[in-house]
């Protein structure tokens, strides 16, 4: 059984501590506000982060950051984290959340809703966002699912 939540600053480490087990890239930038966690068996068993992009009156998610301590995946930490970073976007008056997908994870954000677009199709304020203009992530899936009711 898990419970997802804001993160707190007693978070950090933990959060540090399942990117570098899993062997993630370092993010040089963790804004708690923006971060979600899982708490499991006393600890933090998985975090997700979601930036909110307004530019005038659109407001859109770039969820990011999604990770699962190995022995918890497979339990819907995942969707749960996904489907609140998404449901913040929505209490935001969001428009939709957009990810950034390795092959490997395509299918779970299918499973979710998302569909693939082109970069192209992204707005500006988007593709401005580290992720888009850093090398590691060039190959990646862009991911978008509307979160308009």
């Amino acid at each position: 059984m898990f419970e997802v939540s804001s993160a707190n600053t007693g978070d950090v480490y933990a959060i540090q501590q399942i990117y570098t087990a899993l062997r993630r890239p370092k993010r040089t930038r963790l804004s708690l506000d923006e971060y979600l966690v899982a708490r499991g068996d006393g600890q933090v068993v998985g975090c997700a982060g979601v930036q909110l992009i307004t530019v005038g009156s659109v407001c859109e998610g770039y969820l990011y950051g999604l990770a699962v301590r190995k022995e918890h995946q497979r339990k819907g930490i995942g969707a749960a984290l996904t489907e609140a970073r998404i449901d913040r976007v929505r209490k935001s008056h969001g428009t939709r959340a957009t990810a950034l997908a390795m092959f490997w994870n395509v299918a779970f954000f299918r499973g979710l809703g998302f569909a693939t677009i082109r970069r192209s199709e992204l707005s500006p304020a988007i593709l401005a966002l580290d992720d888009f203009v850093d090398a590691r992530y060039r190959r990646s899936a862009v991911m978008v699912r509307s979160v308009v009711l």
